[in-house]
This record gives structure tokens, C-alpha cells and sequence, in this order.
């Protein structure tokens, strides 16, 4: 029969852990360039989400594009959306798609790049800072 795991077994090979020794291929330059991205990318994030939530401005319909969105855009490159997909999947009419997105264009909070074929490409404006939208 097997003992369960108690969590009080550390592995040689754990970095972190008080007592164990750090595996250093975890501390390479471009393990740290990529901590470091994903750190500024996350505070972006949690900076918009901050503001959308809190600008009274904001419509219910609006703000369900924005999380909708925000899970598939990104800050440095553009993604393309497209209306129709966005209205099917959050069950709404294309109009309120459409005026949603307008209003997150309006506050800068979505960034229109261009158009590619029926799709409109969009990132998240990285220049959005504290509680400005």
C-alpha cells in the first residue's frame, strides 16, 4: 500500500524551496526576458481590466466584449475579429457588437489596425495607464 504524499518530501531539483537546491537552467537570461514580458503583459491587464470595470461609461455590453476580447488580444500585435463571430459567441446582436466595440475604440481602449478581408484587427492599447479610460 502506498503512503499518501504529505507535501513535507522536497525534490533536489525544486527551485524556490527553503532547503533545496535551484535548478540554474531556470535563471538563463531568456527564461528571465520571458518572467519579465509576461509580468508587464499581466500588470497591463489587470491596469485595463481596472479601468473598464470602473468607468461608469461603460455599458454591460461593452464590457462583456472587452473580457470576451481581452482574453484573445494582445498588447504588441494585432488580432483579427470579426463582428459576427464575436455577436454569435456572447449571444448578443451585431449592432450592440458593434456599438460595444465603438465605445472600447472611443475610450482607447481597443486599438482599430486595419481591416483584413470582413475581419477588423484590434490590440489592446498599451499606453492605457492607472484608472484612464
Amino acid at each position: 500500500m502506498t503512503q499518501p504524499n504529505t507535501g513535507s518530501q522536497i525534490s533536489s531539483g525544486t527551485a524556490g524551496l527553503r532547503g533545496a537546491t535551484p535548478n540554474h537552467s531556470d535563471y538563463r537570461p531568456s527564461n528571465l526576458t520571458t518572467l519579465r514580458t509576461e509580468a508587464t503583459m499581466l500588470h497591463h491587464h489587470d491596469v485595463i481590466s481596472r479601468a473598464v470595470s470602473t468607468d461608469r461609461e461603460i455599458t454591460l455590453e461593452a464590457l462583456r466584449v472587452f473580457t470576451y476580447l481581452s482574453r484573445r488580444l494582445h498588447f504588441d500585435r494585432s488580432v483579427p475579429v470579426l463582428q459576427s463571430e464575436l455577436a454569435d459567441a456572447l449571444g448578443m446582436q451585431r449592432p450592440n457588437v458593434n456599438r460595444a466595440i465603438k465605445l472600447l475604440e472611443t475610450k482607447q481602449i481597443l486599438l482599430r489596425e486595419s481591416k483584413l478581408g470582413r475581419a477588423i484587427t484590434f490590440r489592446l492599447n498599451p499606453g492605457l495607464e492607472g484608472g484612464r479610460a
